[in-house]
């Protein structure tokens, strides 16, 4: 997503909360399904009747991924066979405040926790694909879509809420690497009730943007990619 004169927002959160620090962009990462992006734009810049929109950058040929990702200009031309490409939110600049807005974004936010005093109890591996199996047959719990998960190099099984994959003790600390498969799909990868934070892609953190360095609970796994992190179990 980017604005339509191609202006700076400030991404101060995602869907961890608040980012250690923000981060300006003129354009904001893939968005995931459930992965939250809260942004400041500063309308001071815009004179009273103006209009300012928010337009998508991300072009589709089928659900399995991005097919591209457009410039702006090639996004507001008209020219892209995706309808969901192009300006989708009109910002209307109609006065000035009574007052003067005199907020700012804090140069430091929420920092990170820091897990490094707490031990790595395990370190697991999660691979997602197609072409699942199935190895319980229990009609309340256990089913059989194409979609599973291969823990630590078993086998590719598909869902069964009454299986217990891994079993983290409370108050331990886990690195977990995420992974695609393969096949040409991306797709959030939700964790339920625990936060991470990212470690790596791909193999490194040179990888990670600073708008994911913050705490996350969705992670985009991109095709064929992978993404490492670390978690400690509270609850």
């Amino acid at each position: 997503i980017a604005l339509s004169d191609g202006s700076t927002m400030i991404q101060i959160a995602n869907d961890g909360n608040l980012l250690p620090a923000p981060v300006p962009l003129t354009q904001l990462d893939e968005q995931g399904i459930a992965e939250r992006y809260d942004i400041v734009i500063d309308f001071s810049r815009y004179p009273v009747g103006s209009r300012v929109h928010l337009v998508n950058l991300a072009e589709h040929q089928d659900g399995k991924r991005v097919a591209n990702d457009l410039t702006l200009a090639e996004a507001l031309s008209g020219r892209s066979a995706d309808p969901c490409v192009g300006r989708f939110l009109e910002f209307r600049i109609v006065r000035n405040p009574a007052q003067a807005d005199q907020s700012q974004v804090p140069a430091v936010m929420i920092p990170n926790p820091d897990l490094s005093k707490i031990p790595v109890a395990r370190q697991r591996t999660f691979e997602f694909g197609r072409g699942a199996n199935q190895n319980t047959n229990d009609p309340v719990s256990s089913f059989f879509g194409p979609w599973g998960v291969k823990t630590d190099g078993g086998d590719m099984l598909a869902a069964d809420f009454g299986r217990i994959t891994a079993a983290p003790r409370s108050g331990t600390r886990e690195i977990w690497t995420l992974r695609n498969g393969g096949g040409g799909w991306d797709h959030p990868i939700h964790i339920h009730f625990e936060e991470g934070q990212i470690l790596a892609r791909d193999g490194s953190l040179a990888n990670v943007p600073a708008a994911e360095r913050g705490r996350k609970d969705v992670y985009r796994l991109r095709p064929g990619g992978s993404v490492t992190i670390t978690m400690q179990f509270r609850d």
